[in-house]
């Protein structure tokens, strides 16, 4: 049996893992466009943006002789032919038995991409000389990655400007009352907000917004998020709908699969999301491994995400939505934030501003829907 992996990213190197460690003994190849070998992201907008950190590799060079792997990195897929099980590259067709796709997301862009993203260690690296003292950047767009590195440019001594059309910074994964903690934290560290407002024009060293705001900066970072990079899949069959559309183990069609930011699974009530999420890249990546295997097992578990603002480790489990019910506690001696969401007296979610040992036990209590009342007395 044959497998291919498309995208060297973390999801589709951890398939790679998981398939060796429970015993496939096939041809296994791994194909990336990137000319890295598989990195670890989310230092990309901290401490490697910031110059304290080498890139972390996945797997040190010599360690993938051991995966009897075949791996083709700086190779662009153009498209798939499902019947005929093949993947179609700029240098020519790759044959598979099962495929694994594991291309990730791309950034949104403004019209003409003027400025900066960040998704590869080469736009860090392209990123990183502006980071100097006294120079200007633009962010537009204040979910996760505009929030680091906003954060991340203030502790180089950057003045920042983070630009975005809603009325706060991830309220739509906070709501509100819990973003406004996010508002003020920047803002106590010299951040200028321009919120409710869209950018009407941009160059690489001006913003024009739609309040009639011009900023004059050193660089723009375009921040909106990302869209799924299912571009060469066009035409071939798979149901795309923001993602690859797939079954509750990450099968989008027979010997094909899913996982990461690219992959939408179905969540076994009649719905489907993607996870933008390390921990859960390596979730859907075993359970795939497995399923190839024929181990068949939906996903369990609670969701979990983080992010590393300044000082402060924000970390969220579960399915919050923002019109949850929201209660904020202030936990431990040092009384840090732990924001409760609720749908009908349930806990659905938990949010904490450094409150790691306080959020990572309610884990049983948000898989399970606990009465909120009975969480706010445990705690």
């Amino acid at each position: 049996m044959k497998v291919v992996v498309v995208g060297a990213g973390l999801a589709g190197l951890r398939v790679a893992e998981s398939l060796r460690n429970k015993g496939f003994d096939g041809e296994l190849l791994l194909v990336g466009a990137e000319q890295h070998r598989p990195y670890d992201r989310p230092p990309l907008s901290k401490h490697v943006l910031r110059g304290e950190r080498e890139p972390f590799f996945l797997r040190a060079e010599e360690d993938y002789a051991e995966l009897h792997l075949d791996l083709r990195l700086g190779t662009t897929v153009t498209g798939l032919d499902v019947p005929g099980r093949q993947v179609l590259t700029a240098v020519g067709s790759i044959g598979y038995d099962h495929l694994v796709i594991a291309t990730g997301a791309d950034p949104r862009r403004l019209p003409g991409a003027p400025g900066h993203v960040l998704r590869t260690l080469d736009d860090s690296r392209a990123l990183a000389p502006v980071l100097q003292p006294g120079k200007r950047i633009g962010i537009v767009g204040a979910g996760l990655i505009g929030c680091e590195v906003a954060a991340s440019a203030r502790a180089k001594d950057v003045e920042v400007h983070l630009v975005d059309v809603l009325s706060k910074p991830l309220i739509r994964v906070l709501g509100d009352q819990v973003a406004q903690r996010v508002v003020d934290l920047h803002e106590q560290h010299g951040v200028r907000f321009h919120l409710g407002t869209g950018v009407v024009s941009a160059t690489a060293n001006r913003l024009d917004l739609d309040d009639g705001t011009v900023l004059e900066v050193d660089a723009v970072l375009e921040a909106m998020g990302v869209t799924p990079a299912t571009g060469w899949l066009e035409g071939s069959g798979l149901e795309l709908a923001d993602g690859v559309l797939c079954d509750e183990v990450g099968q989008a069609a027979e010997g094909v699969w899913a996982v990461g930011d690219v992959a939408r699974w179905a969540d076994g009530a009649g719905g489907s999301a993607r996870h933008e999420h390390w921990t859960r890249a390596g979730e859907q990546a075993a359970a795939v491994a497995a399923a190839i295997l024929g181990e068949r097992s939906p996903l369990t578990g609670t969701p979990y995400w983080w992010s590393d603002q300044y000082d402060v480790k924000l970390q969220g489990l579960g399915h919050a939505r923002p019109d949850d019910d929201v209660q904020v506690l202030e936990v431990g001696p040092k009384s840090r934030p732990l924001a409760l969401y609720s749908r009908a007296g349930r806990l659905t979610g938990v949010v904490g501003f450094s409150a790691s040992k306080f959020v990572m036990q309610l884990r049983a209590q948000v898989a399970a829907g606990a009465p909120v009342a009975e969480v706010v007395a445990g705690l």
